[in-house]
């Protein structure tokens, strides 16, 4: 069969023919579904693999026991880590309850003195209404306890300071 194609065909000596169709020869296929004959070739690469994979084996051994000798927490990420986080986390924390908030305490304040102011509208307007009422029982002892007495004074002082 001749190998001439399309185009400038030029003849090669004959030396060289044999050598470009040997280096044109394909390399036999192996068989199909992995039905080779090599087995021995198999066997002595697997051996190969099984050792070099033994010994990367037992230097990462070595390895490992030598930096748990140097530091026993060589491998223990998790706890790092919580630690890492608790101590990002505290600050945080502690910020939180230190922290007072701003206007609660003055309203806490301001609602106390609001209280105080209505009690007193309230028993003036009782007294008004008693006075009002003091002629029907003009005859009748009034009593009133030591408390009530503490209360009524304790609001006049808070109304002097108040106009003050």
């Amino acid at each position: 069969m001749s190998k001439i194609g399309y185009g400038l065909n030029l003849r090669l000596p004959s030396q060289q023919k044999k050598l470009q169709q040997q280096q044109s020869t394909k390399l036999p296929r192996p068989p199909a579904f992995g039905f080779n004959n090599d087995d021995e070739d198999d066997v002595e690469s697997n051996i190969s693999r099984q050792a070099s994979k033994n010994k990367s084996l037992k230097d990462t051994e070595e390895q490992q026991k030598k930096s748990l000798k140097e530091d026993p927490t060589v491998f223990y990420y998790d706890g790092v880590y919580d630690d890492k986080k608790l101590k990002a986390i505290q600050p945080q924390v502690q910020d939180r309850q230190d922290r007072m908030p701003r206007y609660i305490q003055l309203l806490k304040e301001k609602t106390k003195e609001r209280e105080k102011y209505r009690e007193v509208v309230y028993e003036r307007k009782i007294a008004k209404e008693r006075s009002q009422d003091d002629h029907l029982y003009a005859d009748k002892d009034k009593f009133v306890t030591s408390a009530y007495k503490k209360k009524l004074e304790e609001q006049k002082i808070w109304m002097e300071e108040d106009v003050a």
